[in-house]
């Protein structure tokens, strides 16, 4: 099995919970794959910007940054160029943003109720004001914003084990 992960992350914060997703999944496979399984499953962590077509992959995940209420325009991309092929697999969709106590519920994205996603999962978000460019830092300013990571590597690695879960009932389903 081919899975793919890709990112839109304008500081790096998705694009690591991305990465950690990757890892746990990754795992997770190795532990439960059998002796006798034809090719070992891979899992390719990639920028949502570097991925040409999902074809050759058997489920995708894509995650986005959000900022002022959008996924960042790579992921859209990603899914209004792809979504054809997202349509006839499993496909799980993650955001990232929320920072400071605001509530995960409050950030949307236009593919929040895709019909076609298994999922859409909301992850806290990170911020750390001296990357972000002056424009950032004036809406963060705006919004009272303080630096923050509400990022949970634990919640990201129970996702990645409901993932698996699902794609091994999905795998014993076609046997």
């Amino acid at each position: 099995m081919r899975i793919l992960i890709a990112t839109a992350s304008r500081h790096g914060s998705t694009r690591e919970i991305g990465q950690w997703l990757g890892s746990e999944i990754s795992a997770r496979l190795a532990d439960t794959a059998s002796s006798d399984t034809a090719s070992p499953d891979t899992v390719d962590v990639r920028d949502a910007a570097d991925v040409d077509n999902i074809a050759e992959y058997d489920a995708v995940v894509i995650g986005s940054a959000v900022y002022m209420g959008r996924w960042l325009g790579d992921a859209r991309s990603l899914v209004d160029r792809e979504q054809s092929e997202l349509e006839t697999r499993p496909v799980w969709l993650f955001s990232s943003g929320p920072i400071g106590g605001s509530t995960p519920s409050a950030t949307k994205s236009k593919w929040s109720e895709a019909s076609w996603a298994v999922e859409h999962k909301v992850f806290g978000g990170k911020l750390d004001r001296s990357t972000l460019s002056l424009f950032e830092r004036a809406v963060v300013r705006m919004i009272n914003a303080g630096d923050g990571d509400d990022r949970s590597r634990a919640e990201v690695d129970e996702w990645a084990g409901a993932i698996c879960g699902n794609l091994a009932a999905s795998a014993s389903g076609l046997r």
